[in-house]
């Protein structure tokens, strides 16, 4: 067969992988941890090497996945919403789980146990489907809805995200979808290049919340080298530019990455760390902040579904 499906117990860790028997590529997802993209594992140079800044062991996941939150599932919001607070419809929400500085983050599933639900694979792909069922586990979101998640390793050097969100409460739900992942070469992020079709920046103050005004950006629309540049920024995705709309590039090692996210991906969130490995290229659905700014927001009816989509490749 082309493809092989297998779970691996490995540095603490439960791991689903992925593998593609003809070039030794695969996919590691961690299921009990929020179904994180633990791994996109590639033959370079006669070695394995792992795309993803991913976490070390079981230790290093317990001690920093609600700090960095690296490769995660951002559900049923993504980034920061200020003191954990926001109104909907009418009604006033504050999030019992709140980050260090007092803020909600990142969504809610990041760390919740999802199940395996169903494996398809053919010759040219394989997929591994996972879900959760939320069930008003915080006060600040007392909504019910199924996430499904499913994870594809194309023959090409290829990977696609999934994510299918329903409704299946009684009442109206806000939402924003994301992923969060940091992407490494092994080289130093400043010696990289980048390119993204983005022509706007959302404006943030101090605390990293937009205020609501899109300015002009025009840094990565032809590629440059990254250099001492920071990122910490949201940017409205060009929806006339062609696919992909981000490219990462090393071209000391020769790896391009290219990312193609679906429409219902119209926002692109660039950090680097201090350190400078890696950087985190995410696909967001809406803005940091928008359960009260709006800014991309997605109000999903009783029985209604959501599928966002992106894909990843090697070119």
């Amino acid at each position: 067969m082309s493809f092989t499906i297998h779970q691996l117990h490995q540095d603490g860790l439960d791991i689903t992988e992925i593998k593609n028997n003809k070039n030794a590529s695969s996919v590691q997802i961690l299921p009990s941890s929020g179904a994180l993209w633990h791994g996109w594992i590639i033959r370079h140079q006669n070695e394995d090497l792992n795309l993803l800044n991913h976490y070390k062991d079981k230790s290093d996941l317990q001690s920093n996945l609600s700090d960095s939150y690296k490769n995660a599932k951002l559900n049923p919001f993504a980034c920061r919403i200020p003191e954990g607070k926001y109104s909907f419809q009418g009604k006033e929400y504050e999030f019992a789980r709140k980050f260090k500085d007092g803020s909600a983050i990142h969504g809610l599933l990041f760390n919740q146990p999802f199940e395996q639900e169903r494996i398809t694979q053919n010759d040219e792909q394989a997929s591994v489907s996972f879900h959760y069922g939320y069930r008003k586990d915080d006060p600040g979101f007392p909504f019910d809805y199924d996430c499904t998640i499913t994870y594809t390793l194309h023959s090409n050097n290829e990977v696609s995200l999934e994510t299918k969100v329903r409704n299946i409460g009684t009442a109206t739900m806000p939402l924003v979808d994301g992923w969060h992942p940091y992407f490494t070469t092994g080289s130093q992020v400043d010696d990289c290049f980048l390119m993204f079709a983005a022509d706007q920046i959302v404006e943030f103050d101090e605390k990293l919340i937009p205020t609501g005004k899109l300015l002009p950006y025009d840094t990565f629309l032809k590629e440059r080298k990254i250099g001492n540049i920071e990122l910490d920024n949201s940017f409205i995705v060009s929806k006339e530019a062609a696919q992909p709309k981000c490219i990462f590039t090393d071209k000391v090692k020769n790896i391009k990455l290219a990312i193609y996210p679906s429409d219902n991906y119209p926002i692109i969130q660039l950090y680097i760390p201090p350190d400078r490995k890696s950087i985190a290229i995410e696909s967001l659905s809406g803005a940091p902040d928008a359960f009260n700014n709006g800014i991309g927001l997605i109000l999903l009816k009783p029985g209604e579904e959501k599928v966002f989509a992106v894909t990843y490749k090697i070119l």
